[in-house]
């Protein structure tokens, strides 16, 4: 009797004690074997970031330019894509007029010797007079790598539902943390 009170406590808690270590090698966030001394920061698996850029006056269907801010993170799914989400909010200085968007993107990083861009695609929902659909497109230079963190400069465009009308380019300075 003793014995199977030890199986079935073992039987139910088993999973917990497995996915346990898994979710913790996901936090640790461990950066993978480098074959330089330096550890650079695009060698980690997962990515934080936070932008701040700036979209022109950019034709008469928007009087002002403005600012825009995201924050978005990223996690390597396999050997050549990251998954990631974004939240970003533009807001035209002069109108008053602006949007949220959430989105969800594949990124693909380009390896340039000691600098890596990424080139990211993806859809989402944005506030615009109502909720409609959007794609997003994206291209981040990651300027300067340190151990911990990162500074990246980045262009990108948003195009809501079906209208031909492209929303401005966003240029924006970011930090990966």
């Amino acid at each position: 009797m003793q014995s199977k009170k030890y199986f079935l406590f073992f039987i139910l808690w088993a999973p917990a004690i497995l996915e346990a270590g898994s979710i913790d090698s996901v936090l640790t966030d461990i950066p993978k074997e480098s074959d330089s001394l330096n550890v650079r920061y695009s060698d980690n698996e997962t990515f934080w970031g936070f932008s701040l850029g700036y979209f022109p006056i950019w034709d008469e269907n928007f009087e002002s330019g403005g600012i825009a801010t995201s924050l978005y993170s990223e996690n390597t799914i396999s050997k050549f894509f990251k998954l990631g989400w974004s939240f970003q909010l533009n807001k035209a200085i002069g109108s008053g007029g602006g949007y949220y968007s959430l989105n969800c993107y594949l990124s693909y990083p380009i390896d340039l010797g000691n600098h890596i861009m990424f080139i990211k695609c993806g859809l989402g929902l944005a506030t615009y007079t109502y909720i409609t659909p959007v794609a997003q497109f994206k291209v981040e230079y990651l300027l300067w790598e340190f151990e911990k963190s990162a500074i990246s400069v980045s262009i990108s465009e948003t195009i809501p539902g079906i209208n031909t009308i492209f929303m401005p380019p966003i240029i924006s300075i970011g930090i990966l943390f």
